[in-house]
């Protein structure tokens, strides 16, 4: 009966140690619900890191900025990945609900201000930019002689796009009514290509390749230098050597917040991304790499670009 109780306890432990090796750092599911401004960006890391250990089975479920944290204060998910710091609501919701968390910074990204190619405009002051934006500015130059309406084109009301170009833009004032507001970046994309007359906000992980249809424009702020070594009034666009240091008015920064604290697959995923092939796959997807040195090299006497 001794024999038989000790093999009974022997096989259970056996048992138990086998289950917990099954989650590993590259072996397990996790879902993740991911900022849409990032969408693109995250389905290229997800599938090289996926193609890398095929045991790791990762869900990515597109929402709106606001949504994704929300979910995560619900613990509808265990991470989340948002093109924006947390705002102040957001971190005391977190603090009130007790909620135990990490954040891994992991890129520089921007919100790219694109028009119709047809627009003779190619440079915007901020105060210019948020006279468009607020609804004062209503008529515009789409074509040369030629004063079109500006047809405003946002993301949802929740996304990371609209409350950065708020925050950093806009002060106090509000969208103007007559705004539209599409379910994606792609969606406002699509728009601002086929209509002169439109002005769109849009992450830049989804501009790769849409240079030929748009114009993204450059803005500058003349009250404001970026640092010591440049005059004010500048206009800069949103190209990774401006993003890196500051230099565009809409840079921003792309986390990762988790609240897994055991060693399972969302933390492999993690250290994937911040190490150098996930930081390579940020660089070349139009975005500045956060855990790895940037080199700036100077191709024109105008243009510097990162390595």
């Amino acid at each position: 009966m001794k024999g038989l109780l000790f093999c009974g306890i022997f096989a259970a432990v056996l048992t138990g140690c086998q289950q917990r090796t099954e989650v590993t750092t590259t072996k397990g599911s996790i879902s993740v619900h991911s900022d849409e401004a990032l969408l693109p960006l995250m389905k290229l890391l997800v599938a090289e890191f996926q193609q890398r250990y095929p045991e790791a089975a990762i869900t990515i479920v597109p929402r709106e900025a606001r949504s994704a944290v929300v979910d995560f204060v619900n613990d509808s998910t265990r991470m989340i990945v948002v093109d924006r710091p947390l705002n102040r609501e957001e971190l005391e919701a977190l603090q009130g609900a007790n909620i135990e968390y990490r954040e891994y910074a992991f890129a520089y990204d921007a919100v790219g201000v694109i028009v119709h190619p047809t627009n003779p405009i190619r440079e915007m002051r901020v105060g210019q930019l948020d006279s468009v934006l607020n609804g004062m500015t209503f008529r515009w130059p789409a074509r040369k002689g030629v004063l079109l309406p500006i047809q405003l084109a946002l993301c949802g009301p929740n996304s990371s796009t609209n409350e950065i170009t708020r925050t950093k833009i806009m002060g106090d004032h509000q969208f103007s009514p007559a705004a539209q507001y599409f379910a994606s970046n792609s969606e406002v994309l699509d728009f601002v290509q086929s209509n002169e007359g439109a002005l769109g906000l849009v992450s830049l992980s989804w501009l790769q390749g849409a240079d030929d249809s748009i114009t993204i424009l450059k803005l500058g702020d003349p009250g404001h230098p970026p640092d010591s070594t440049q005059p004010p009034g500048l206009f800069y666009g949103p190209e990774q050597a401006h993003v890196y240091r500051n230099y565009y008015p809409l840079s921003t920064k792309a986390s990762i917040y988790n609240r897994e604290l055991l060693r399972t697959v969302g933390l492999g995923l993690i250290s994937f991304i911040n190490g150098i092939e996930g930081q390579k796959i940020v660089q070349k997807n139009g975005l500045v790499p956060a855990t790895m040195p940037v080199r700036l090299v100077e191709t024109t006497s105008t243009q510097v670009n990162t390595q």
